[in-house]
């Protein structure tokens, strides 16, 4: 199948977009998701064990969740995109895996606890004035690994 440019400039943007979403929630860059997300985007992270609601109130939560944590890698991966022109241009959808190690201990500290989750993220994404952003987040678990 042959892509056009602007399908290979949307593919890549997307790709970009959830990279950024990684990057943003391993910095801790809470402000840095508001380029990410549509105001509107609704998420959830109940297969973590974690809310579902709209933007605003889940931002507010990973803001005061995830500094308990020493530090965490959110490494995607394998992202399909499908660009849904049957309902506009400007939507798309998506399926990537996350591998997530958290420490729940500095690294300086002997015996570390480090805990694991596999995850798909299933996401719609929305092109707005501002770029590609995601209207949509959803985790899905594979597994788990030494929970507390």
């Amino acid at each position: 199948m042959t892509r056009t440019l602007a399908e290979l400039s949307d593919r890549w943007e997307l790709q970009d977009l959830v990279t950024h979403y990684a990057t943003c929630i391993d910095a801790r860059d809470f402000h840095g998701l508001d380029s990410v997300f549509t105001p509107d985007a609704h998420l959830s992270y109940e297969a973590s064990g974690g809310p579902a609601g709209d933007y605003p109130t889940i931002r507010a939560w990973l803001s005061e969740t995830l500094p308990i944590f020493a530090s965490t890698q959110h490494l995607v991966g394998n992202l399909a995109v499908r660009l849904d022109h049957a309902t506009g241009p400007d939507d798309a959808s998506g399926r990537c895996m996350c591998f997530n190690p958290m420490a729940l201990k500095p690294t300086s500290e002997k015996d570390q606890q480090v805990l694991f989750y596999g995850l798909w993220y299933d996401l719609a994404f929305e092109r707005t004035s501002a770029g590609w952003r995601i209207s949509r987040l959803t985790q899905e678990q594979a597994f788990h690994h030494n929970l507390p």
